[in-house]
């Protein structure tokens, strides 16, 4: 034993001077993962933090053996009063390497807290909202009741064994599943949490569906010329198996439609009892117009609406579905703002076919709609309206905006300054999962300026918003002391491309644009944080002296209104005009408006004439994105961990858990970011490795060292020998 002792110690004098000598064998805990582990966690048991590294606290910091870190297999939750964020579980990054300083480190990858409080481990599937909320349990296709679209993340691509529950029961029917959408068949099920099961890992649960009554009727592609019978005969006559047709009478003329005469789908809106749901089947393509007067291909009036009760237009799961066309109907489906109505519109797509300026839409959403996986598009329109509207109480997630006033024949200009992509008007409503691109639009989001209080209690968030002519968001109207403004987790990029086609070059040509119309007099904020914005200001190529192009424009009108900026990244190329104009924050020759914040990431590729206020509220440097179009964060961004924990905000804009130190911008940061990052193994101590320290005074100290442990080897090792010899 003496002599294997002795062995042992040799070899550790060789091996440890390598060990500390290499940067990534350990390191201190300043990665957003790790850092600021409260003493309290400390030698706690199995399933927290001590039982996954080894650790020693220094200086209210923690120094981590990369040698435990690399062999653990499980993630990390952080809990009790004493971490950052309170009570709360807090997880970090499984098998993920980080940069930290110039070291890389094998730290934990996402895994967290589900907003039902289970903890999520990163592969686990996380639902992020659905299409419908309830309908029926019967009725319809097979009689196993409604359709339902589930949107979210690691889902995996393709079924296999994975499941969703309702309540705990198995759907009847699975349709579509992706990665990130499942459509199913609820089948009869009972109201509770929608949970999605693949490969042993359940979902979060905090989702769910109602079951209520109501009956689903079906339109098909098949064409039907024939004049409308009875509501009572027509209604008994739909099933999946035999669907409405529609006419295709095609003329461009609106009062060539008569109602009376001719099966469009507003006859059959007629028809449907309260609580219904039509469902569109794939190859439906109705671009003509409705007969109703409202120069729409469907327009929906649902007086006796109420929140339990509605109706709801949807396509298939997987179906195209085409209601519109550019040249016919001005609007693909308007409602006709006269009543709350509840509507819910699923997987449609919805094309505006106005040509003459004066409009046009594919969608006219109002109070308290839901509008969920729709395609929207409108190429020829123009005037004062948006290709989508909203109102107070609109709920729109997971639609593509596209398309909008492209049409170089009737708009070689793109759109008029007053006609937007998405024009949303009221209170309350919530703007998520959205993305807008290809358009010639002004503004991307334009919330209404009409000369009141303004706007409040929404939320525009995790969007992805570009190629727009005027600002990416433009709050007109807000008044954030009646009520939340929110903007975040957006990706804004390619904004501020030209002037509009009546317009000038003071207008804000800017990611983000805070004017301030409304004549709110309460103290207020409205909080923009964790935003990315690239490319906000491209006008400033055509026209250098533009006063009004930069990332975020804030004018001075509502000096009681606070834009608190916090968390964003403000990335601008190298534009014609930088040199003479700020590209940060601007406010178009005018006094800034009331700003703060703090912990924003802001950069030029070219110096702009000032910085300030910029510099005030965060830091000037390259956040480092991993390309132009791809704004997650590489290795050694300086945005990463440098954030402040807001309040609610749990996800980023991919749906991973937000570190208790969270990176700057839309996105935390994974190794999936960057390329040509090191693996484990990169870490292992090897010859090539130890033989630097073998040099100048490290190499007397070392041979000390071993002749001290050989000295005491001899004699302590023979008496060893000749005792075991003598038994």
């Amino acid at each position: 034993m003496g002599h294997f002792k002795c062995i042992f110690f040799v070899a550790t004098c060789f091996a440890l001077p390598g060990i500390w000598r290499n940067a990534p064998a350990s390191f201190e805990a300043t990665d957003d993962a790790m850092a600021a582990v409260p003493a309290s966690m400390m030698g706690v048991p199995r399933n927290s933090f001590a039982s996954n590294a080894s650790a020693a606290h220094t200086s209210n910091k923690t120094l981590i053996m990369a040698s435990t870190v690399l062999s653990s297999p499980g993630y990390v939750v952080m809990t009790g009063a004493g971490s950052p964020l309170g009570a709360s579980n807090i997880a970090t990054r499984k098998s993920e390497t980080r940069a930290v300083g110039d070291k890389k480190i094998t730290a934990n990858s996402a895994s967290g807290p589900a907003s039902n409080g289970a903890t999520l481990p990163s592969s686990s599937p996380l639902i992020l909202y659905t299409d419908v909320t309830s309908g029926p349990n019967s009725g319809g296709e097979g009689n196993n009741g409604t359709y339902l679209t589930i949107f979210g993340a690691h889902f995996g691509a393709t079924r296999g064994t994975s499941t969703v529950t309702i309540n705990g029961r198995a759907v009847a029917q699975y349709i579509l599943w992706s990665d990130t959408k499942i459509g199913v068949q609820v089948g009869h099920v009972s109201s509770g949490p929608i949970v999605v099961s693949e490969g042993g890992l359940a979902s979060n649960s905090d989702k769910t569906f109602t079951v209520r009554s109501g009956h689903i009727w079906f339109i098909g592609p098949g064409v039907d010329n024939s004049t409308p019978a009875s509501c009572a005969t027509m209604l008994a006559a739909n099933s999946y198996s035999t669907p409405w047709g529609l006419t295709n009478h095609a003329s461009h003329t609106e009062s060539d439609y008569d109602m009376a005469k001719m099966r469009t789908p507003t006859v059959y809106e007629g028809c449907l009892p309260e609580g219904s749901t039509l469902v569109f089947l794939n190859g439906v393509n109705y671009p003509y117009f409705d007969g109703n007067g409202w120069h729409a291909s469907l327009t929906v009036d649902d007086p006796s609406a109420t929140s339990s009760s509605f109706l709801t237009f949807m396509a298939r799961p997987g179906a195209t579905a085409i209601l519109g066309g550019e040249g016919w109907s001005d609007v693909g489906i308007r409602n006709k703002a006269e009543h709350t109505s509840y509507t819910v519109y699923s997987g449609l797509t919805l094309i505006g076919g106005e040509t003459d300026g004066a409009g046009g839409s594919g969608l006219d959403a109002y109070i308290d709609d839901r509008v969920v996986g729709n395609t929207i598009e409108c190429p020829a329109c123009a005037g004062q309206a948006g290709a989508m509207g909203g109102a107070t109480g609109t709920v729109a997630l997971g639609n593509v905006i596209t398309d909008v006033s492209v049409d170089t024949k009737h708009l070689p200009n793109g759109s008029n300054k007053q006609y937007h992509d998405v024009y949303f008007q009221g209170n309350g409503f919530e703007f998520g999962w959205n993305r807008i691109y290809n358009t010639g639009a002004y503004n991307g989001f334009q919330i209404n300026e009409d000369g009141s209080t303004g706007f409040y209690n929404f939320a525009i968030h995790d969007n992805d918003i570009a190629d727009v002519n005027g600002s990416g968001i433009n709050l007109s109207d807000i008044d954030p002391s009646s009520g939340s403004v929110q903007i975040y987790n957006n990706i804004i990029h390619h904004t501020g491309v030209r002037v509009a086609s009546d317009g000038g070059e003071g207008d804000p040509h800017s990611c983000i644009a805070v004017k301030g119309y409304g004549s709110a007099t309460g103290v207020g904020r409205a909080e923009i944080y964790n935003n990315t914005m690239y490319d906000c200001s491209s006008y400033l190529n055509n026209n250098p002296s533009a006063t009004a192009a930069c990332a975020v424009l804030i004018y001075p009108n509502q000096l009681n209104v606070t834009t608190n900026l916090v968390n964003n990244i403000v990335s601008q190329p190298a534009y014609a005009g930088t040199s003479t104009q700020n590209v940060y924050i601007c406010a178009g020759g005018s006094t800034i408006g009331t700003l703060s914040g703090s912990n924003n990431l802001w950069y030029s590729q070219r110096a702009p004439r000032s910085s300030g206020p910029a510099t005030r509220y965060g830091t000037i440097a390259n956040p480092r994105f991993v390309s132009t179009t791809d704004y997650h964060l590489q290795t050694g961004s300086p945005a990463i961990g440098a954030g402040i924990p807001f309040a609610g905000l749990t996800r980023d804009l991919d749906g991973t858990l937000r570190s208790i130190h969270p990176a700057i911008g839309a996105y935390e940061y994974s190794k999936s970011d960057s390329a040509g990052l090191p693996s484990p193994a990169e870490v292992a101590v090897t010859p090539a490795a130890v033989a630097p320290f073998f040099k100048g005074k490290h190499r007397v100290i070392l041979l000390i060292a071993l002749v001290s442990i050989i000295l005491i080897c001899i004699v302590r090792g023979i008496p060893a020998v000749r005792t075991g010899g003598s038994r």
